[in-house]
């Protein structure tokens, strides 16, 4: 052991291994089991919350998709979104709109991942904290 001025020597070698191994394994495991429960609710906020998704005949809100998380340049993402043709137009479209059900409107997918953004964040950062042990 090294001697210090004051005596005290703090090996910290094997906090250090064991950290690595989260930030290695651990954290990306988890953070993309994270995602993919997230994107379902963000899915999930898109229907429910207003404005909500249009809903006339039922295809737009059964096309909800939620791709398996990625990782590019250590950074996890998913891609979250409705796949049918007409999703990106109906996003788009005015809100003087006269939706068929009560609380649609346009921007129903952009809108929650902005007003819940710090909600997602926080439950994959506790999703993470929980089980990266």
């Amino acid at each position: 052991m090294p001697k210090t001025e004051t005596g005290f020597y703090l090996d910290l070698s094997d906090f250090d291994v064991e950290f690595n191994k989260i930030v290695r394994d651990q954290i990306p495991s988890y953070g993309m089991q994270a995602l993919r429960q997230m994107g379902a609710e963000i899915i999930k906020d898109a229907i429910q919350e207003e404005p909500r998704a249009p809903h006339k005949t039922g295809h737009l809100w059964r096309s909800g998709k939620v791709l398996d998380p990625e990782t590019k340049r250590d950074e996890l993402f998913i891609i979250v979104g409705f796949d049918t043709a007409y999703a990106a137009i109906v996003h788009e479209m005015p809100d003087t709109t006269n939706w068929t059900l009560k609380g649609s409107g346009s921007k129903y997918l952009e809108a929650k991942v902005i007003r819940n953004a710090k909600r997602y964040y926080e439950y994959i950062a506790g999703y993470i904290k929980a089980r990266a042990k």
